[in-house]
């Protein structure tokens, strides 16, 4: 597979290994040498990974010296540490942790914690800036579920924006905007028989995750299908739109880096 086309991967392709105490699954990482470009396609995120920690479980508590990480929960519920609290989460929560900051994972319920976790690196990092306390503002840790604003109308789907990149949203709180490492997170929810015009982004890369329903993804000259586990990696200037051609909703993620030309 040539670089720069887009291609669609799903986390069951690919053999489980152990993932700080859970089951883990590499769907995308970063370029780099000597990795192939089916496995390892993005610039600008740093990768995504999706992890079941089984009941009773616990993810020990670490911290990365230069990369942030969000965990979004598809199904279950327990805790997570931030620091040196603990909160609950359950389905539709979005944890940001800032680089830096002690977090882990805790499954104190009967059932699996499916999630996704999704890490960048700091804009300061990138830069080879130290990235202190002061220089980077407020760094605490963030939790929000996509149902805890209004929607509004997105390419044909309803949308929530859950997560946005600090530098580029200054209006908006640092709960809603605290992000340093990649541009947004957002859920889209599609009906049945509805689609999203065919657009382009220049200078944006994008991932679409799909975590519930079946239907159809433009992308640049193919039409494939898609459903739940998929991760679609788009490319920044590819063309790509969702069609909904079946009978229930679809649910998805959509996760974008800027990209400097």
């Amino acid at each position: 597979m040539s670089r720069d086309q887009p291609f669609v991967r799903n986390w069951r392709d690919q053999q489980p290994a152990n993932s700080h105490g859970a089951i883990g699954w590499k769907i995308l990482t970063e370029r780099g040498e000597g990795k192939p470009y089916a496995l390892s396609p993005l610039i600008g995120l740093h990768g995504l990974t999706f992890r079941m920690l089984q009941a009773g479980m616990v993810e020990p508590a670490h911290t990365h010296e230069a990369k942030e990480h969000v965990y979004y929960i598809i199904r279950g519920r327990g805790k997570v540490q931030l620091g040196d609290a603990r909160h609950d989460v359950a389905d539709g929560d979005a944890v940001y942790m800032p680089a830096r900051g002690v977090h882990g994972i805790i499954n104190d319920s009967d059932d699996f914690i499916d999630h996704l976790v999704i890490s960048a690196i700091p804009h300061w990092a990138r830069n080879g800036s130290p990235g202190t306390d002061l220089d980077r503002g407020c760094v605490d840790p963030v939790i929000r579920n996509w149902r805890d604003d209004p929607p509004r109308l997105s390419h044909g789907a309803f949308g929530w924006s859950i997560l946005a990149a600090k530098e580029q949203f200054r209006e908006r709180t640092y709960e809603q905007a605290p992000l340093e490492g990649f541009h947004g997170m957002t859920m889209h929810l599609m009906a049945a028989g509805r689609s999203e015009a065919v657009h382009a982004h220049a200078d944006k890369e994008q991932v679409y995750y799909f975590t519930e329903g079946r239907g159809r993804l433009v992308l640049g000259d193919e039409t494939v299908n898609v459903r739940d586990g998929d991760a679609a990696y788009i490319p920044p200037g590819t063309p790509h739109g969702l069609i909904n051609d079946g009978r229930e909703w679809i649910q998805h993620l959509i996760l974008s880096a800027l990209i400097q030309s």
